[in-house]
């Protein structure tokens, strides 16, 4: 059996345990069982049911974790279930004097908090797999022109060809992965002369191999400086 399949059955033995558990002492201690307290224990349950709900979505995804102000969507699950817990437990104890309305209200004030809170950090999650992304495609881009630049170079026989080359490389491996609208003529540019510069580099014009790696070290250097003052 998988290490995660055993995990599972094993946090799925623990819950079941504990819903087990928090039944015998609702059921034993209390007695006669009024709206209030059928109120109370149907918000417990949900709220149970919504913590486990929360455990397995972010089990599923581990990739970014879904977060309120730092703090963790898993973490705010338990501390509405606590809350819900204490809470749920009051009206229990004061079922014959609390009103039916007022039990509903605060526990589903407790809910809508939640659901809130839940919601903000899916959206928050989602933002940031969305950037995280786009800086890994950058990332992969630059690189990915970065290792072209490097292999002209190891394969120049020129010494300044190889040197415009390598001092292209450095430029691109130390430049921002990031992208934005104020660079998008400077990335345009940059993808336009690159295979301009393999058919150069191909075709034996070193002449102009160097004058392009002038040019594309150039657009590099002002992609920079926009990305600096934007951010």
């Amino acid at each position: 059996m998988e290490k995660k399949q055993k995990f599972g059955i094993m946090a799925a033995l623990i819950y079941f345990v504990i819903f087990v558990a928090y039944n015998l002492i609702v059921f034993l201690v209390f007695k006669g069982f009024n709206n209030v307290f059928w109120i109370s224990y149907v918000f417990m349950l949900l709220a149970y049911l919504i913590h486990i709900g929360c455990a397995f979505f972010i089990g599923k995804n581990l990739s970014v974790k879904a977060a309120f102000f730092g703090i963790p969507l898993f973490s705010f699950s338990i501390f509405f279930v606590c809350a819900e817990f204490f809470a749920s437990f009051v009206f229990m104890i004061f079922r014959n004097q609390a009103s039916p309305k007022i039990a509903v209200l605060i526990q589903a004030l407790l809910l809508c908090i939640f659901i809130v809170i839940a919601i903000i950090s899916i959206m928050t999650r989602d933002v940031v797999a969305d950037v995280d992304k786009k800086i890994k495609d950058s990332v992969s881009s630059l690189k990915g022109l970065n290792v072209d630049v490097e292999m002209l170079a190891q394969r120049s026989t020129d010494p300044e060809t190889t040197g415009a080359l390598n001092r292209l490389s450095e430029t691109i491996k130390y430049s921002d992965p990031m992208t934005h609208p104020a660079v998008a003529m400077q990335d345009q540019m940059i993808m336009q002369y690159m295979p301009e510069l393999r058919m150069a580099f191909d075709s034996g014009d070193m002449a102009k191999v160097k004058d392009l790696c002038g040019k594309i070290e150039l657009l590099f250097v002002e992609r920079n400086k926009k990305l600096m003052a934007v951010k």
